[in-house]
C-alpha cells in the first residue's frame, strides 16, 4: 500500500480550490435551512391547506433530518471517507431542493424538508473536519469562522434578492428554486480538488496516522465513545449549547419576517432591506469573532451572544419608523445583533477541539446534535403565541441568548495561552 503523504504537501492551489469548493457548498447550506423561515408568510398565502403552524412543522421536520444527517454522516465519513460522503450530501442538498418546489402539499413538502435536512445536517460535519485539516491549526478559528460567515451572506443575498423579486412582482418561489442548481456544480468540482482523505493526512490527525502506520488498531471513534466518563460532560453541555442556539434563533430569526409583516406592518421590499442589513452584521461580525477566537481563546466570544440578547430586547420595543444615519433603526439593531450572534462562527473548529483527533467528525456533528432540544422550537413559540401573541412569544430569544452565553463560559478553553486558559494560569501561579 502506498504511504500517504502529509497535507502541507498538497500544494496550496489545490488546498485553496478546495476550501473555495467547500465554502461554495457551505453558502447553499445556509442558504437552503434559512430559506424555510424567510418564505413562511407566503407559503401560508400561496397554498391551501397550509397553515402558519404547519410551515413551523416544515422546520422541525427538517430538524429532524439534519439531526440525523449529521449522527450518520458522521459515521459515514469515518466508514467511507469524508471527500465521498461530501459530494454524496452536496449533491443530494441541490438536487431535493429542485424537487421540493414541484409540489404544493403539506405532505410532500414535509418529506422533502425533512430530505434535505439530512443533507444539511450531514453538511456541516463533513464539511468542518474537512475544512480545518486543510491548514494549520493556527488558523483554525479564522477558517471556520470565514465558512460560518456565508450564513451572513446567503441572509444578505436572500434579502437582497427578495426584495428585487418583490419590487418586479416575480414569483416567490424562485428564492427556493435558486438553491438547487450551484450545491450540484459544486458537488462536481469537489471530485476534482478535494484531497482524498484515503491518501493524504489532514493537519491534526498525524498521531492518527502514526498508529495506523504502525499496524496497531487506529481509533475509529463512535457515540459510545463521546457519551463514556471522559467525554460525557463536554458531549452534553455542547449538545445543550446547541441546543439553546436552535431556541434562540428560532424564537427571533425564524419568525421575523412574520412579526415584521404581520406586527410592525412592514411591506416586502422593506422587510427584505432589514434582513440584508441586518444579515452584514453577521458577515463582518463572524470575521472579528474568528481573530478574537485565534487570538484570546474561544470561550471569549461567549460574550457575543450576551450582546445578541440585549439588542433583541431593544428590538422589540424600538420605534419602527425612527432613522439612523439614513437606516431603519430595527435593521441597525438587528446589525448589531447578528454581530454578536455570530461569535458562534467558531463552533465547528472548536467542538472538534474539545475532543481527540478520531472524534473530530463527531465533535463537529454535535452543533447539529443540539437539534434533539432545538427542533420542538418553531411548535413551543406556536404554541405560547397561540395563548398570548407572537411579540411575546418571541420575548423569549434574549432570554436564552443570555443563558447560552453563560453555558458556553463553562466549557473547557482550547486555545493554549487564551484568557481562559486554566493551565497559563497554573504556570503563572507556579512561577
Amino acid at each position: 500500500m502506498n504511504a500517504k503523504r502529509h497535507m502541507s504537501e498538497v500544494p496550496m492551489i489545490q488546498r485553496v480550490a478546495a476550501y473555495l469548493a467547500i465554502l461554495v457548498g457551505y453558502f447553499f447550506y445556509c442558504y437552503n435551512f434559512v430559506i424555510i423561515d424567510y418564505v413562511r408568510p407566503y407559503i401560508v398565502e400561496a397554498y391551501d391547506g397550509i397553515s402558519l403552524s404547519d410551515t413551523a412543522q416544515f422546520y422541525t421536520w427538517q430538524s429532524v433530518g439534519a439531526l440525523i444527517g449529521a449522527l450518520s454522516c458522521a459515521w459515514f465519513a469515518t466508514k467511507f471517507g469524508k471527500k465521498s460522503t461530501l459530494i454524496t450530501i452536496t449533491a443530494l442538498n441541490g438536487g431535493a431542493t429542485i424537487i421540493n418546489m414541484m409540489f404544493t402539499d403539506y405532505t410532500t413538502w414535509a418529506a422533502m424538508r425533512f430530505i434535505i435536512g439530512l443533507s444539511l445536517g450531514g453538511y456541516f460535519t463533513v464539511a468542518v473536519s474537512l475544512m480545518i485539516g486543510l491548514f494549520t491549526p493556527t488558523v483554525r478559528g479564522k477558517l471556520t469562522a470565514f465558512a460560518s460567515s456565508m450564513f451572513s451572506v446567503a441572509l444578505m443575498v436572500m434579502g437582497a434578492y427578495a426584495a428585487f423579486i418583490a419590487s418586479i412582482d416575480a414569483p416567490w418561489e424562485s428564492l427556493m428554486l435558486v438553491g438547487g442548481i450551484p450545491p450540484l456544480a459544486a458537488a462536481v468540482v469537489m471530485i476534482f480538488v478535494l484531497p482524498s482523505d484515503s491518501k493524504v493526512i489532514a493537519y491534526g490527525e498525524e498521531e492518527q496516522a502514526k498508529v495506523e502506520e504502525s499496524n496497531a488498531p487506529a481509533k475509529k471513534g463512535s457515540w459510545g465513545e463521546m457519551l463514556s466518563k471522559p467525554y460525557r460532560k463536554i458531549t452534553l453541555t455542547c449538545l445543550l449549547l446547541a441546543g439553546l442556539n436552535f431556541y434562540g434563533f428560532q424564537f427571533f430569526g425564524g419568525f421575523v419576517t412574520t412579526y415584521l409583516r404581520d406586527v410592525r406592518m412592514f411591506d416586502g421590499a422593506t422587510i427584505g432591506l432589514i434582513f440584508s442589513i441586518s444579515a452584514f452584521g453577521s458577515l463582518f461580525g463572524a470575521w472579528f469573532w474568528g481573530w478574537v477566537a485565534d487570538k484570546f481563546g474561544r470561550k471569549v466570544n461567549a460574550f457575543g451572544f450576551i450582546l445578541a440578547g440585549i439588542m433583541v430586547s431593544i428590538f422589540f420595543i424600538a420605534p419602527g419608523d425612527m432613522v439612523i444615519g439614513g437606516l431603519n433603526m430595527l435593521a441597525l439593531l438587528g446589525l448589531i445583533y447578528n454581530f454578536g450572534l455570530s461569535s458562534s462562527a467558531v463552533w465547528g473548529g472548536y467542538f472538534s477541539e474539545l475532543f481527540p483527533a478520531h472524534l473530530r467528525s463527531y465533535g463537529a456533528a454535535l452543533f447539529h446534535g443540539g437539534r434533539i432540544l432545538g427542533m420542538w422550537a418553531p411548535m413551543v413559540l406556536i404554541f405560547i403565541q397561540e395563548r398570548t401573541d407572537l411579540q411575546t412569544a418571541m420575548w423569549g430569544s434574549p432570554i436564552v441568548w443570555i443563558l447560552a452565553g453563560l453555558l458556553w463560559l463553562s466549557l473547557p478553553e482550547t486555545l493554549k495561552g487564551g484568557v481562559f486558559d486554566k493551565s497559563k494560569k497554573a504556570e503563572a501561579v507556579k512561577a
